[in-house]
């Protein structure tokens, strides 16, 4: 390949969205520790952020009500913090219950669209039908006049707009729990849309352990278009996996830069965990090489973890992936609590003594306090996942 042909293959590479979508169940993330992990994806490779909790009732379960003064601040603090830091700001919108009657609902949903459009300047928006229980036979019919009424709103503003239909997955248990499909559901929703606008798509199951080549093809053949992945994993807000911590690389996803337009990751419900898993996903997406994956991730982990406490996590990884918090014995969850309290002692105090007595801070002593403070949120992430704060939250359809 020539010089010029790998600069673009590369820049490519880069423009290629890859990014987080909140979109969990649960109790959201607190605005201060999501500013924090915010900062740290750009050094992941990360281009994009979408604010989406299915507990934010704002943006789902009161969506038709006015929008306060301190609700829009916020969301604008959010706005501008993600933007800072070189990545693109999304929103997502539920709006439940719309499509019953369409008639009553279809100016106020124009007008919460134009005020988010205005007020927030998001460079995404994510119009989300997922989860809502089915009724209706003309469903995809009465979706596909919100779809258009959004990007007629968000056309002249230059947003992106990325939907997720009702059914975004092949897996059947989206008909168990919300209801059959309509039968001309998907041609009914995509008629007489462009190709600018995107679908979210998880893949042959809800939670996808992997992305071939026949069920990309097959998401595009559906939606007529190439699918942009939303990735649960390493998400844990259903009912088993609520038990569960995923910290693993990713791997089957490297056929999704060439097969998707996108992928936006679903998070943990904690936090800085994610560091973890996410620390592989750009590499991931290049190659299905695990030896090639572990190394980035390690590489990448070193400018957010100490090495020491990223040697910890690798013996915790496989326990918490594969054994419910449940049923790890009061011995083993003793022993850990112990250690981690000892890590919490060590932390706190190498923190305190990481500024120097003359209060000069060098661009090493930021690293260092970062990384220190890193450790700290996730140390007390794993105390309060073993102490069974993260239970399964019912409101999960899907769990």
């Amino acid at each position: 390949m020539t010089a010029t042909g790998s600069h673009n293959s590369l820049k490519k590479q880069q423009d290629f969205p890859v990014g987080i979508i909140e979109g969990f169940f649960g109790t959201p993330w607190d605005m201060r520790s999501r500013m924090t992990f915010i900062e740290r994806l750009p050094r992941m490779g990360l281009n994009f952020y979408i604010y989406a909790p299915k507990n934010d009732p704002c943006l789902r379960s009161r969506w038709s009500e006015e929008f306060t003064a301190e609700y829009t601040s916020a969301l604008k603090q959010l706005a501008l913090k993600i933007k800072s830091t070189g990545m693109k700001f999304g929103i997502g919108f539920s709006p439940l219950g719309a499509t019953a009657d369409s008639r009553k609902y279809l100016p106020v949903f124009r007008h919460q669209i134009k005020h988010l459009a205005e007020e927030l300047h998001p460079d995404y928006l994510a119009l989300l039908f997922d989860d809502m229980k089915i009724s209706l036979e003309h469903e995809g019919v009465l979706q596909n006049i919100f779809i258009r009424e959004c990007l007629d709103v968000l056309t002249p503003y230059g947003i992106r707009l990325i939907t997720c239909s009702s059914f975004y997955t092949t897996d059947p248990i989206l008909e168990k729990v919300f209801g059959k499909m309509p039968e001309c559901y998907h041609s009914d929703l995509l008629k007489g849309l462009p190709d600018s606008v995107d679908f979210f798509w998880t893949g042959s199951k809800v939670i996808s352990t992997e992305y071939t080549e026949k069920d990309l093809l097959l998401a595009a053949d559906i939606l007529g278009r190439k699918p942009f992945i939303w990735d649960n994993y390493p998400v844990n807000d259903g009912r088993k996996a609520s038990d569960y911590l995923y910290l693993k690389p990713f791997s089957g996803r490297n056929l999704i830069p060439s097969l998707a337009s996108g992928i936006a990751v679903n998070p943990m419900k904690q936090t800085f965990l994610n560091l973890f898993p996410l620390a592989s996903l750009r590499k991931a997406l290049e190659t299905d090489n695990a030896e090639l994956i572990s190394e980035a991730a390690a590489e990448n982990l070193k400018f957010c973890h100490g090495g020491s406490f990223t040697d910890f996590m690798g013996t915790c990884t496989e326990l918490f992936a594969s054994t419910p918090v449940s049923e790890i014995t009061d011995r083993e969850k003793n022993d850990l609590l112990r250690i981690l309290d000892a890590m919490l002692l060590e932390k706190k105090s190498a923190l305190s003594g990481a500024v120097p007595a003359d209060g000069s801070i060098t661009d090493t002593d930021v690293g260092e306090t970062e990384k220190i403070r890193n450790e700290l949120a996730e140390i007390n992430e794993i105390k309060n996942f073993l102490n069974g704060k993260y239970v399964f939250d019912p409101a999960c359809l899907t769990g």
